[in-house]
Order: structure tokens, then sequence, then C-alpha cells
């Protein structure tokens, strides 16, 4: 899976990946609002500018050709006894099953790699969240194990094991 690097964004094959714009939010504050993402992804208490303005996450658009078709994010720890960083996908319900989520997540997780110098990036999601499992396994990512006192299912990937 080649990386080719724009302007301050990243693109695969089929899927580009740039910075959340303005323009972006309304779009994405709709699929954010459907049932099936809604039920993992409630951005309440975040304020309204979170997807624009939280200097502590990366974010960017999914386009699929010139379609949104999601948001994927990330932000790094730098404790340098455990460096490493972590990611979030969302994606229109519709476009499920078409293999951009894997590739939005594959193309990420190379520039983590490669540009970021990171050697493991941990993802979190809910244990019963069947599409977001499926997906990061898809792009290698192994289980961890599941959150003490939470349905947190927690799974990283190594850079030797991309």
């Amino acid at each position: 899976m080649g990386e080719l690097t724009l302007v301050g964004g990243l693109a695969g094959e089929h899927v580009v990946l740039r910075p959340v714009a303005a323009d972006d939010v309304p779009m994405l504050l709709h699929i954010i609002s459907t049932p099936e993402v809604k039920q993992w992804w409630d951005p309440a208490g975040l304020g309204d500018g979170w997807l624009l303005d939280d200097s502590s996450t990366t974010r960017y658009t999914i386009l699929a050709g010139r379609r949104i078709a999601g948001l994927i994010q990330y932000w790094e720890i730098d404790n340098p006894r455990d460096r490493h960083a972590g990611m979030e996908i969302l994606l229109d319900p519709d476009l499920h099953g078409r293999g951009l989520g894997r590739e939005a997540v594959g193309t990420l997780a190379r520039h983590l790699f490669d540009s970021c110098d990171h050697h493991r990036i941990v993802v979190e999601t809910a244990a019963t969240n069947e599409v977001a499992i499926r997906c990061y396994a898809a792009v290698g990512f192994r289980p961890v194990g599941l959150m003490t006192g939470r349905d947190g299912f927690v799974m990283d990937l190594l850079s030797s094991d991309f």
C-alpha cells in the first residue's frame, strides 16, 4: 500500500485523507449523526469546534472520489518510554463493506510508521463494534485485551507487522 503525500494530506489508491476543512464539518456531523455511527461515536460535550480546534488530535476528512466518506484521526503519545500513536475512524454507513475504511486506516498507519517514526499504533473500540474490529484486523491490528470496567476492546499494530 503506497503512500502518496499531498500538501497537508495523504492519498491511498481509492481514498484521499486531507485535513478537515470548515466546509467538511456539516457532512461529517451528518455522518456522525447516523444511527450506525452515533451508537459508537458521540461527540456531545466536545464543544462546537472540536472538528477544527483540537490541537491534541490530527484529523483528516476521508474522501472517496469527490465524496466525503468519513473522518480519521490520530494523536501521539510522546512519552519516551512508550512513544506511540492512537487512531480512530468513522465512515459513512452507506460506504461500509467497500474496503475504504481499511484503506484509510492503512494509509494513515503507513504515514505514522514511515513519516512520524512510530513503532506502534493503538486503537480502542467497543468490544461489540464488529465493523471497526474487522476493519482494524484487516490492516493487521491484533487484539491486546479488554479495558477493565469498560466495554473497550484494545488492538495494536507494530511497524514490524505492517
